[in-house]
C-alpha cells in the first residue's frame, strides 16, 4: 500500500511540474576547447574534444537550478623543449548551476546567465610517451550564458579548474570552453 501511495504522489508531482513547467530535463552534447596550465611548460595550445550527457532544470520564476552529468573527452598540446606533446583526458563531470533569465523574447525563447561548481572525476589522462601522476578529483568553476528556443537549449560556458591535478612538485590546472546543445524532453 505504501508503494502505491508513493507512486501516486510521484505521479502527482510530475504532473504538477509539467503543468507549471517547473522541471525540464533532457540530453545534451557539446564541443570543447581545452588547455592545461602547467607550471613547467611555457607554451600550451588548446585542443578540441566533446561532451555527452544529460541535464535537469528546475525553474523558480526567473531563477533556475540545473544539475547535469556528462562524459568529456579533452585534448591539448604542450610545447616542451622544442617538441609538441599531445595530451588526452577523459572525465565524468557533475555540475550544479544556478542561473537567471536576463531577457525574455517569448514564453519559450529567452537568454540566461549561469554560474556554479563542477566536480570532475578524471578517469584517464595520457600524453605522448607516458602517463603523468595526476589526481583524479578536480573541482571546477563554471560561468556562462545560454539561449533557449522552444525545446532547444544552447550554452556557452567557461570552466576554470580550481584543483591542482599534478601530484608532482609542478602545478597543473584545467581550462575548458564548452559549446553545448540540449533538447528538453519534458
Amino acid at each position: 500500500m505504501k508503494k502505491i501511495l508513493l507512486f501516486i504522489i510521484v505521479l502527482f508531482i510530475i504532473q504538477f511540474a509539467q503543468a507549471q513547467k517547473l522541471i525540464t530535463f533532457g540530453p545534451m552534447a557539446g564541443l570543447t576547447s581545452s588547455m592545461l596550465d602547467h607550471s613547467d611548460v611555457a607554451n600550451s595550445k588548446p585542443g578540441t574534444g566533446y561532451a555527452l550527457g544529460g541535464f535537469l532544470r528546475g525553474d523558480i520564476k526567473k531563477w533556475y537550478i540545473q544539475p547535469a552529468i556528462y562524459y568529456v573527452h579533452n585534448t591539448s598540446t604542450f610545447d616542451f623543449n622544442q617538441s609538441n606533446i599531445d595530451t588526452k583526458m577523459n572525465n565524468i563531470n557533475a555540475d550544479l548551476l544556478l542561473g537567471y533569465r536576463i531577457f525574455k523574447f517569448t514564453d519559450l525563447t529567452y537568454v540566461r546567465i549561469f554560474a556554479g561548481p563542477s566536480y570532475s572525476n578524471i578517469s584517464s589522462f595520457k600524453y605522448d610517451g607516458g602517463k603523468p601522476d595526476y589526481s583524479s578529483d578536480n573541482i571546477l568553476l563554471n560561468v556562462g550564458a545560454g539561449w533557449d528556443v522552444w525545446k532547444l537549449t544552447f550554452d556557452l560556458r567557461y570552466q576554470q579548474g580550481l584543483t591542482d591535478i599534478d601530484k608532482s612538485s609542478s602545478t597543473m590546472y584545467t581550462n575548458v570552453f564548452m559549446l553545448s546543445a540540449g533538447f528538453k524532453i519534458l
